[in-house]
C-alpha cells in the first residue's frame, strides 16, 4: 500500500468517522430539543392547570366572601328593624292617652304580690300624673301602702315600686327587654316572611 492510498484510507475513515460523529450529533440535538419542548409544553400545561386551579379557588374564596358579607348586612337590617319595632312599641306607649296611661300604670301596680313602697316615676311622669297615680293605687288598694317618691327613674315610662333594698322595676325599656327574647321570633317572622 502506498502511502497515498494510506493517507487517502485515513481521509476516507476521518470524513466517515466525522459524518458519523456529525449524524449522531444531529440526532442527539434532535432529541434533546424535541424532550425540551416536551418538558416545555409539559410544564406549561401544568402552569395552566395552576393557574385555573388557583383562579377557580380565589373566586370560589370571593363569592364565598361576598356571600357571608350579604347575610351580615340583611342580619343587620333585620336587627335594624326589630329594634325599630321595640322603639316604635315604647313611643306607642309614650303616645298612649294621659287617663289611659294612668290606669294602665295603677293596673301594673296593684298586681305587684304585697304592694308597698316608694313609686319612682320619671320626671315628666312625676310632675303630670305622680299624685292622680298615688291616689287611684291606694283608693285600689284600700290602704296608703305607696309613696311618690321624690327621685326620678332615667326611662321613657314605666315605674320603679322600691320598698328597702328590694325594687320592682317596670320601666317600659326593663319590660320590653324581658320580653325582647319571646317576641323576636316573632316580631321577625311578621316582618320578613
Amino acid at each position: 500500500m502506498s502511502i497515498d492510498n494510506i493517507t487517502s484510507k485515513i481521509l476516507s475513515d476521518a470524513g466517515n468517522a466525522a459524518d458519523s460523529s456529525l449524524t449522531n450529533a444531529e440526532k442527539t440535538m434532535r432529541e434533546i430539543i424535541n424532550n425540551a419542548k416536551s418538558e416545555a409544553e409539559e410544564i406549561m400545561k401544568a402552569a395552566a392547570e395552576k393557574a385555573q386551579k388557583d383562579a377557580e379557588d380565589l373566586k370560589s374564596r370571593k363569592v364565598s366572601a361576598a356571600e357571608l358579607q350579604g347575610r351580615k348586612m340583611l342580619l343587620s337590617a333585620k336587627q335594624e328593624a326589630i329594634k325599630k319595632s321595640f322603639d316604635a312599641a315604647i313611643d306607642k306607649l309614650k303616645e298612649m292617652p294621659e287617663e289611659q296611661y294612668l290606669s294602665f300604670l295603677a293596673d301594673e301596680i296593684v298586681k305587684i304580690p304585697g304592694c308597698e313602697g316608694n313609686l319612682i316615676l320619671n320626671a315628666k311622669d312625676r310632675e303630670s300624673i305622680g299624685k292622680g297615680l298615688i291616689k287611684t293605687v291606694n283608693d285600689r288598694l284600700q290602704a296608703e301602702k305607696v309613696v311618690l317618691s321624690n327621685d326620678t327613674v332615667q326611662a321613657s315610662g314605666g315605674f320603679v315600686l322600691k320598698k328597702g333594698n328590694v325594687a320592682i322595676n317596670s320601666t317600659f325599656e326593663t319590660i320590653l327587654d324581658s320580653m325582647k327574647d319571646e317576641l323576636t321570633n316573632e316580631i321577625a317572622n311578621a316582618l320578613f316572611k
